[in-house]
C-alpha cells in the first residue's frame, strides 16, 4: 500500500525562493485573467465560536496541467493570546487524470500567507505612482509585515508608515520591522497616513470603511487586501467612484466579498468598470492614465495562486 507523501513546511521553504514565488504568482494572475484556470467560487466558513475564526477553501485546475489543487486555510485571530499562529492550513495536490491525491503540503498556512504577499506586491508595483518613497500600511498583523516587506522590495524603498488601532501591536510591529532594517514611522490615524503616503496597502479585518474618499490625495494607489469575507470592509464605497482605474484579482469574488462589492451593491459603479489585474500585469490593460489618478487594486485571493505555488513545490520535490 502506497503512503501519500506529506511535504513539510521546512521542505516547502527549502525548495522555493522569493523570486520563484513572485514569478509563479505573477504567471498565475495573468493566466487567471486570460481565463485559463478552472476555479469555482471559494468556500468560506465563518465560525460562531470563536467569532474571529474563519476557514477558506479554494480549489481549481490550471487548464492542461496533470494535477489540480485543493487548499484549506484558516484564520483565528485570538490564537495570539494562546501563543499560536493565527493562520494555519494545508494544500492537497491531486491527479487530474484519476482524481487520486498525489501529495499533501503541510504548509501550516505559510504558502497562503506568502502568495498573498506576492500578489499584493505585484498589485502595488502595477499601479504605483512614478515616485514612491514610502509604503503606507494600515494594520499590524502578519500580512502588514509581509506586504511591507514584499512591496518595499519590488519598489526599491525601505521606508514604511504604519497605522494600527492597538498601541502594543504597533510597538511590536515597529520593533520587528526596524530589526529587519526598515525605517518605520507611526501615523496617528488613517487620515494622517493618507497625507504622508501615495501608496497604501490595507491589511485589516475591519467591518467598516477606514479609508475615506475625501481623505485620499490625488495620485494615490491603494491595494486593499483585508476584505476577503462578506461583512468585511476597508474602503469607502464612494472612493471607487473617484478611482480612474480599479483592478481586481477576480471580478466575481470581489463583487461578492471584496471592497468592490460594497460600491457595486450601492449602485455607485457598474461591476464591469473593474479590470483584471492579470491583464494589467500582462501589459494588456493600463494601470494608470496620469500622475494624479487615484487607483485601486481589490484583492480577495484566488485559487490560481494556490495552484501555482503548490504545483511548483510538487514539481521541485519530484525533480521535474
Amino acid at each position: 500500500m502506497n503512503t501519500l507523501p506529506i511535504i513539510t513546511l521546512d521542505e516547502i521553504k527549502a525548495c522555493l525562493s522569493e523570486d520563484d514565488i513572485l514569478s509563479a504568482v505573477k504567471e498565475a494572475l495573468i493566466s487567471h485573467g486570460r481565463g485559463e484556470v478552472n476555479s469555482p467560487p471559494p468556500g468560506i466558513l465563518q465560525l460562531d465560536n470563536p467569532a474571529v475564526g474563519e476557514c477558506h477553501i479554494k480549489y481549481g485546475h490550471q487548464k492542461g496541467a496533470d494535477t489540480f489543487v485543493v487548499k484549506i486555510a484558516s484564520g483565528f485571530r485570538d490564537n495570539r493570546n494562546l501563543g499560536l499562529s493565527p493562520n494555519s492550513g494545508m494544500m492537497l495536490v491531486l491527479s487530474a487524470q484519476t482524481g487520486a491525491p498525489v501529495c499533501v503540503l503541510d504548509d501550516k498556512g505559510w504558502l497562503t500567507d506568502i502568495r498573498t504577499a506576492a500578489a499584493g506586491a505585484l498589485a502595488a508595483q502595477a499601479g504605483a505612482p512614478d515616485q514612491v518613497t514610502t509604503v503606507g500600511i494600515i494594520g499590524t498583523g502578519e500580512q502588514a509585515r509581509l506586504q511591507a516587506q514584499w512591496a518595499c522590495r519590488l519598489l526599491g524603498v525601505k521606508s514604511v508608515v504604519v497605522y494600527g488601532r492597538n498601541p502594543q501591536q504597533v510597538t511590536k510591529y515597529i520593533n520587528d520591522m526596524t530589526g529587519q532594517g526598515y525605517e518605520v514611522r507611526i501615523a496617528p490615524d488613517v487620515q494622517g497616513l493618507l497625507a504622508q503616503c501615495n501608496l497604501i496597502i490595507t491589511t485589516t479585518p475591519s467591518s467598516k470603511a477606514l479609508v475615506m474618499k475625501d481623505e485620499v490625495q490625488p495620485g494615490t494607489h491603494i491595494v486593499a487586501m483585508g476584505t476577503d469575507n462578506p461583512g468585511k470592509q476597508e474602503l469607502d464605497p464612494a472612493l471607487f467612484e473617484k478611482a480612474a482605474v480599479i483592478m481586481v484579482d477576480d471580478l466575481a469574488q470581489c463583487v461578492h466579498h471584496g471592497d468592490l462589492g460594497h460600491a457595486v451593491r450601492g449602485g455607485l459603479i457598474p461591476e464591469d468598470q473593474a479590470i483584471s489585474l492579470g491583464l494589467v500585469l500582462a501589459g494588456k490593460k493600463p494601470a494608470r492614465q496620469n500622475a494624479r489618478d487615484i487607483t485601486i487594486a481589490d484583492l480577495t485571493g484566488i485559487a490560481a495562486q494556490d495552484i501555482a505555488v503548490a504545483s511548483l513545490v510538487w514539481k521541485r520535490k519530484r525533480g521535474v
